[in-house]
């Protein structure tokens, strides 16, 4: 079932192929993943541990430079931090808020501003080190 699956075959199209019921290929297939997710899961925090370790060491290399001024050296850390957070999910993938700003000039009366929804103005893509 799973080899089906994951050749792209729909789970009615695998029940017909193996003339089960489509309900038991959905149980089937999803305790599957399930044992597969949590095979995996120690694993992504080997990872995710080796990853810390390599960024640290880079950081160490750099850091006395950034904190003299070098700015090769401040945008290098600067990216280590912005990749160390990443791979531990303290960034999100877009923007909490969005706030459009414009220019007003009032000579009386009142400014109401606009707080909308985050929305796909953000690319993550974006260098967390240069302006845009």
């Amino acid at each position: 079932m799973l080899e089906l699956y994951k050749g792209g075959a729909t789970e009615r199209e695998i029940a017909a192929i193996l003339g089960v019921d489509r309900a038991l290929v959905h149980r089937e297939i999803k305790r599957v993943l399930n044992d597969l997710a949590e095979k995996y899961s120690n694993l992504a925090d080997e990872i995710r541990g080796l990853q810390m370790e390599r960024y640290t060491t880079l950081l160490s290399r750099w850091w006395g430079g950034a904190l003299q001024g070098d700015e090769g050296a401040t945008r290098t850390v600067l990216q280590i931090m912005h990749r160390i957070s990443e791979i531990n999910g303290v960034i999100p993938d877009k923007p909490l808020i969005s706030i459009d700003q414009r220019s007003v000039q009032l000579s009386q009366g009142e400014v109401t501003f606009s707080i909308e929804a985050a929305s796909a103005n953000y690319s993550s893509d974006k260098d967390p080190v240069q302006p845009t």
